[in-house]
């Protein structure tokens, strides 16, 4: 749901821009949105594959039962590993491009001096979705793919077959190759922008290396720091060992046999998050002093839908009570409605 806010807030800045006279805001806001829909196509395919992949090894979608799929499943965690950084806007991959596009619309409000200076209120909303969607991958990746698993499962956690595998790999590679080169993806994403905006189309053609020139850039130079010092961390860690791996016991913070259900899980991971946000978070928590458990709820669904049809669907249930009968009921209720009519006439003061 937080992508799509992402969308919205482009095109909000769009229709900002039109309305003030700003066709380079205009342009920027609907460009960033229709870039931020593609991209979001493909991160979020590429994790649905990735839960699917993990469902299908598993056997269980309880992610408080999982962990340490990492070692048996390393093709299904490193693709999944790529989805989340892209999810959350972390370069150099697909979602921080878009996400860079509708940041450029949302700041270049904040300098045009009138009304539309206002939209740089949506710069605080678009880092906190950042922040708490960051959070809530954090939580994710480490509880299904890191430590030990929690639970003995009825099927053993393998990788998936080849054919679930390659699509989850190009997906992945397509959101590092527009990562690495926005210029590709960019300048067309402006051209609908302009489009939509009414504008020439030259217009986006002056605007795609101002959009995309920095931020193919830094990616770029992101990606080589990061391949650097990869390798750096290699070389030195050969290096120290003498060429030779060492294995050795992790250290358990003072517990030398630590057991699953000392891990962490989804629940106990995001409690401290869910505190702050739980008046609207749609989490339960439930404590007592041997465990700690949470169940999600729809706040809107929930606690209000769901009330109102109960309601709606007493009342009716009263109603056809009304319904059922003989001929003499149906007299009656006839008879109580003229009789009603009349009093309502004349409390009136009218006659019929």
């Amino acid at each position: 749901m937080e992508n799509i806010g992402i969308i919205l807030l482009g095109i909000g800045a769009g229709a900002l821009g039109l309305a003030y006279g700003h066709p380079l805001i205009a342009v920027l806001g609907f460009a960033g949105a229709a870039l931020h829909t593609l991209n979001h196509a493909i991160f979020k395919s590429l994790l649905f594959l990735a839960a699917g992949s993990v469902i299908h090894a598993t056997g269980t979608r309880e992610i408080d039962r999982l962990g340490g799929l990492a070692r048996p499943m390393p093709a299904t965690t490193a693709t999944f590993l790529i989805g989340s950084a892209a999810i959350v806007g972390l370069p150099p991959l697909n979602g921080f491009v878009s996400e860079w596009v509708v940041y450029q619309a949302l700041l270049r409000g904040v300098s045009a001096g009138d009304a539309i200076q206002f939209a740089g209120l949506a710069v605080v909303v678009l880092a906190l979705i950042g922040a708490l969607a960051l959070a809530c991958f954090v939580k994710v990746v480490g509880v299904l793919y890191l430590g030990t698993p929690r639970h003995t499962l009825a099927t053993a956690p393998h990788e998936a077959a080849p054919g679930m595998i390659r699509p989850l790999v190009g997906l992945a590679a397509a959101c590092v190759v527009i990562g690495l080169v926005p210029i590709g993806v960019v300048p067309p994403a402006l051209r609908v922008g302009s489009l939509v905006a009414g504008l020439p189309a030259g217009t986006a053609d002056v605007m795609g290396t101002t959009a995309a020139g920095p931020a193919t850039v830094f990616t770029v130079a992101l990606a080589l720091g990061l391949a650097v010092a990869w390798r750096l961390y290699v070389t030195l860690s050969r290096e120290g060992r003498g060429g030779r791996p060492v294995q050795s016991a992790t250290w358990g913070c003072g517990y030398p046999t630590p057991t699953p259900r000392m891990a962490y899980t989804a629940s106990s991971f995001a409690a401290p998050l869910l505190d702050v946000f739980r008046s609207f978070a749609g989490v339960r928590t439930h404590r007592t002093a041997q465990a700690f458990a949470t169940h999600a709820v729809d706040p809107v669904l929930d606690e209000v839908l769901v009330p109102v049809w109960r309601g709606v669907r007493s009342t009716a249930a009263w109603l056809r009570h009304a319904q059922r009968g003989g001929l003499s009921r149906y007299l009656l209720w006839v008879g109580a409605a003229v009789v009603a009519s009349l009093l309502y006439l004349l409390a009136g003061g009218r006659t019929p």
